[in-house]
């Protein structure tokens, strides 16, 4: 498989970096070119057609949302490059996103470029998660964030404000949220809680995520009481904790 990538960061250091390994370890990856701003890559991309872009966050002036913003339409993916921002962090994974770590790890470099492979051959990335992605860096906190929730068809933006509670069933899960409508997701209850990891969520049982804004009682027998209605038992292990942390 013949890759084009394009890496987009201020610094040079980090550029060949990322060269390096991407040469040592992405054989799939057969052509690399850089820019070192958003300016240059728009122009760049006037006679180069890359595949996978390496996006830095950071830059200075022109930074990689503006990029973002800049570019009408594409045909490549995109995967994050950032030093540790838990914020902006949490804002690509809400909107299921992919993204390095600064100092770039060759293991997760590798893993990366693997997820890209898998997903190239069944689905384009919907320009609209990207725009999910800058909506929810420009919220004032965690709460206002959009969650991406992907089905066999289509991909939906769910304030998490909105989310009351979600229910696995078996490897899919159930989401409840304010209004009539629920939704039905391929990702697992777990791998939600480690999504919402930081919001004001709490595994309750290992069939039950819920929204602690959403709780209306708790009862002594460990029922709670959500706001549409529902009552979520929590599971005899958790409800000192869930005592705790709905005291604190």
């Amino acid at each position: 498989m013949n890759i084009k990538a394009l890496i987009i960061d201020d610094e040079q250091a980090p550029i060949e970096l990322l060269k390096w390994l991407i040469k040592q370890y992405c054989p799939e990856i057969d052509r690399v070119e850089s820019a070192r701003s958003a300016e240059e890559a728009i122009n760049l991309l006037s006679s180069y057609s890359p595949d996978l872009v390496f996006l830095d966050i950071q830059m200075p002036r022109y930074n990689g949302f503006d990029f973002l913003e800049k570019i009408a339409t594409w045909n490549f993916e995109i995967i994050f490059t950032t030093a540790f921002n838990e914020f902006a962090i949490q804002a690509i994974r809400l909107s299921a996103l992919d993204y390095l770590l600064k100092p770039i790890d060759d293991n997760e470099l590798k893993r990366a470029v693997q997820r890209f492979i898998a997903k190239r051959s069944t689905v384009v990335t919907d320009p609209e998660m990207y725009k999910n992605f800058i909506e929810n860096l420009s919220q004032p906190n965690k709460g206002k964030f959009k969650l991406a929730i992907s089905d066999s068809k289509t991909i939906r933006y769910v304030p998490i404000e909105e989310i009351i509670r979600l229910e696995a069933d078996g490897n899919y899960t159930y989401i409840y949220k304010t209004g009539p409508k629920s939704y039905y997701s391929a990702k697992t209850l777990k791998e939600y809680d480690e999504l919402l990891l930081g919001s004001r969520f709490l595994r309750v049982h290992r069939s039950h995520l819920i929204n602690i804004d959403h709780i209306v009682s708790y009862d002594k027998q460990g029922l709670i009481s959500m706001t549409d209605g529902s009552v979520v038992e929590v599971s005899r292990r958790k409800r000192d904790f869930v005592q705790e942390t709905l005291k604190s």
